[in-house]
């Protein structure tokens, strides 16, 4: 008997020291001078607690949209509450963590549960009733948000998401996954419809092509952006300059039904491409003006042209990752 009970002491000693071993991975820093604990996952909710800057805490689990993290202070067994993901800073992923509260905040009639696949919005995206992108739009997600994944679309272009109770299909290239894709259950209602076939294996002599293309394309438009923003920050600090402004008026790149099949990626870069596009566009045109600017009008063509050259060096850097994964997978390629 007293052998049964050391062994059972054992064993529950191990269960602890590996259950305070993996929730080292959620571990997070407040970074806000002063922060609540709450009750609930709301700012109206009630406050438990008070924490400060640099204070350690463990995340147990996430609200809905991601926004607000369950938490324990490091030591106690008792939860403490839920604190704002804005106030804290953390590098773990958060759709790693259980949803521990599916009703604060709800806004639609259907239940969110935690599907066991999640994205997060990297950008601003429209929810949509159907697979398209003229479907009617049922609300705008704000990014950074962290969602429940129900579908997808079997072209791997659409998911079906629960945000805040609000069932509806957003674009692929708005989120970021920390899954496969492929493991996301195929819609039903659109496994069989040709619209949404997978799409064709795509050699990649072709995909390297598309990427050459497109950073042949932004290399001249970016080294023009660099110089427009090079003007514009020494108006901005009282220098006077001779005005001598490029042409100006960059046309969108041309994105046909085919590249974006031979590139798939590019999907995800024509909502930015197009936005820096019309930036350095606008600054330029501000430019050609010449004559006596307003401070109000400096700050705005630089702020633009700055945007611009973020957009366009992002989208630089992205093709070289992108082109680096494939000659390393494909060393003919070289």
């Amino acid at each position: 008997m007293r052998k049964f009970g050391f062994i059972l002491l054992v064993i529950l000693c191990m269960t602890v020291s590996v259950s305070a071993q993996n929730k080292t991975e959620f571990v997070l820093q407040v970074v806000a001078e002063s922060a609540f604990m709450r009750e609930m996952p709301a700012e109206t909710a009630k406050a438990v607690g008070s924490v400060y800057a640099n204070a350690s805490l463990i995340a147990v689990g996430r609200n809905m949209d991601g926004e607000w993290l369950q938490v324990e202070r490091p030591g106690f067994n008792k939860t403490g509450g839920w604190i704002a993901r804005k106030l804290t800073l953390f590098t773990f992923s958060v759709a790693r963590l259980p949803i521990t509260d599916s009703t604060t905040g709800l806004l639609g009639n259907s239940p969110v549960e935690d599907s066991g696949f999640s994205v997060l919005l990297i950008i601003e995206a429209a929810l949509r009733n159907a697979p398209s992108r003229f479907a009617a739009k049922l609300a705008t997600i704000p990014l950074n948000l962290t969602l429940p994944v129900l579908e997808r679309t079997p072209d791997n272009q659409w998911l079906k998401i629960n945000y805040r109770g609000y069932v509806g299909w957003v674009a692929e290239y708005t989120t970021r996954m920390t899954s496969d894709i492929n493991s996301i259950p195929v819609s039903p209602e659109y496994a069989g419809d040709p619209n949404f076939a997978p799409f064709e294996s795509i050699s990649p002599e072709v995909q390297l092509s598309q990427i050459d293309r497109l950073v042949t394309f932004l290399k001249p438009v970016n080294n023009t952006t660099t110089d427009v923003v090079n003007y514009w920050r020494l108006m901005s600090d009282g220098e006077t300059m001779e005005c001598l402004p490029p042409a100006g008026s960059f046309t969108d790149y041309d994105m046909s039904p085919r590249d974006l099949v031979e590139l798939p990626e590019l999907r995800r870069q024509s909502r930015l491409l197009k936005q820096a596009i019309a930036d350095i566009n606008t600054s330029i045109s501000m430019m050609q003006k010449c004559g006596v600017y307003t401070y109000p009008e400096i700050q705005t063509a630089y702020a633009k042209a700055i945007n611009a050259h973020n957009i366009f060096t992002l989208i630089l850097k992205r093709m070289e990752i992108l082109r680096k994964s494939l000659v390393d997978k494909f060393p003919t390629l070289r």
